[in-house]
């Protein structure tokens, strides 16, 4: 689906004009050895000996988070993502529902995560800290439906790893990092269908 610049919003516009350089070096080399370890658990039990803050078993409602993660149903599934973006909507005892933004190419999670920043909170300094939006607010806005092919549950059981926190002022860098790990199916199919079920 291609997406005409005048309708780019701010993080999109920005990727466009800026290609990489807007991905600082230090955020990107950060990120992917940090991405790394999930996949080992070897490497993992140190990295959280030394970071002990970035993994959590309660991750924050509305914060962002990589998860390693082995669907338990699996078998029956057309497609599934090893490793999901997932922005946490809910928490319950048994696990978490989220939206796993690599169910949408790298532009539209910029042109969606744009409309969520709308329901972020602010600490004094006007730091973003999380966003506060719920599936029913989702559900009603028919602007947001990108939500839709996104929304997953989460078991804390089929969990490999701990969530690794993604610091707010890493979102952008996070959000078109290629991180992505689909089984059974190709990026660009997936991405084709996620947005074939956005219009539904």
């Amino acid at each position: 689906m291609a997406i005409k610049p005048s309708k780019l919003t701010t993080l999109a516009q920005q990727h466009s004009a800026l290609g990489n350089d807007i991905l600082s070096r230090k955020s990107v080399e950060w990120l992917q050895k940090e991405v790394k370890k999930l996949r080992n658990p070897t490497a993992l039990s140190k990295g959280i000996l030394r970071e002990r803050d970035r993994f959590t078993k309660r991750p924050l409602i509305g914060g962002l988070y990589f998860l390693y993660y082995d669907p338990k149903y699996k078998d029956k599934l057309p497609y599934y993502d090893l490793f999901p973006l997932v922005l946490v909507l809910e928490r319950y005892n048994d696990g978490i529902l989220g939206l796993n933004l690599h169910y949408l190419p790298p532009i539209m999670r910029a042109m969606f995560l744009d409309k969520l920043l709308g329901y972020a909170k602010f600490d004094e300094k006007d730091d973003i800290q999380r966003i506060k939006v719920t599936y029913d607010i989702l559900s009603g806005i028919k602007s947001h439906r990108l939500f839709k092919p996104c929304i997953k549950r989460y078991l804390n059981s089929n969990m490999g790893t701990p969530p690794l926190k993604v610091e707010p002022h890493e979102w952008e860098t996070a959000i078109f990092l290629p991180t992505h790990r689909f089984q059974k199916a190709k990026a660009p199919t997936v991405w084709k269908e996620s947005l074939e079920t956005a219009k539904e």
